[in-house]
């Protein structure tokens, strides 16, 4: 399946600088589905209204899960505390992640 992106209600688009260059940003909210594939959901450019991105900011809406962005693959990975004590380990494969939200403030080409 796959995310859904949203504008969060009084959420401002618009004009930044960003490396020196011209950029915009956008701020999204974004829900899991009911199966989270192993290496993450696709979030490409494209679905931010952009051409490249520049920069990803994630904070995760109280869910006790932890999101970070893959630049290499355009993917959103989550991750969970896992019991063997090391660090934070993907959620598995089919994970049902339909009740986790995201936060997105991204930076990048128009």
């Amino acid at each position: 399946m796959a995310i859904t992106i949203t504008t969060p209600s009084g959420a401002h688009e618009g004009a930044a600088i960003s490396g020196g260059t011209a950029s915009k940003f956008t701020i999204k909210r974004i829900q899991f589905d009911s199966s989270y594939p192993t290496g993450g959901e696709s979030l490409t450019a494209g679905d931010l209204g952009f051409t490249a991105i520049h920069a990803i900011m994630i904070d995760t809406e109280t869910s006790g899960y932890v999101a970070q962005y893959d630049y290499s693959n355009s993917k959103v990975e989550v991750y969970e505390a896992g019991a063997d004590g090391a660090a934070l380990d993907e959620v598995a494969n089919t994970t049902d992640l339909s009740a986790v939200y995201i936060r997105v403030v991204a930076y990048g080409t128009a």
